[in-house]
């Protein structure tokens, strides 16, 4: 699954207001919440928690990755928040992270999880894709990059 595809203009929050990794975590299991498609909103974010205590999901570059999976979701989806000041995430390169995306993910759904994990760190480990949303001035615009970057990969292959 591409990230275009678990993806929504409603599940994209710009200026998350958390300033450590547990409240901007919060803020968007709240967006996913809000979505209707998380009807057990304690257990997901108690399973997001639980796996950043574990290993922490700050891939570097400015960008976290949350997920889990869990009862009470419908699917896979992402919600993708943007932290302009940057937030304390405990990244392997100890740099604020800027960009979150969190992967909720129905219990059992493996193979569609894996894949997605996979393709949301290999697009945002391009340094254009990264400055680009970050720069975006809306939804729409975040969309447009994330799914252009996605056809030119396609394209490659």
């Amino acid at each position: 699954m591409k990230l275009s595809e678990a993806l929504a203009l409603e599940r994209i929050k710009f200026n998350l207001e958390g300033d450590d990794k547990g409240s901007v975590i919060r803020e968007l299991v709240d967006v996913a919440e809000q979505s209707g498609l998380l009807s057990e909103r304690e257990q997901y974010l108690d399973r997001v928690l639980d796996r950043e205590f574990l290993l922490s999901t700050g891939l570097g570059h400015g960008v976290a990755v949350p997920h889990a999976q869990a009862e009470g979701i419908r699917g896979l989806f992402c919600c993708l928040g943007i932290s302009r000041e940057g937030v304390t995430y405990e990244s392997v390169d100890n740099e604020p992270a800027r960009i979150l995306c969190l992967i909720c993910a129905e219990e059992g759904s493996d193979g569609p999880y894996l894949l997605l994990l996979s393709n949301i760190t290999r697009l945002f480990g391009q340094r254009e894709i990264r400055e680009g949303v970050l720069a975006a001035a809306s939804a729409d615009e975040i969309l447009a990059i994330i799914h252009g970057a996605e056809e030119a990969a396609a394209s490659r292959v």
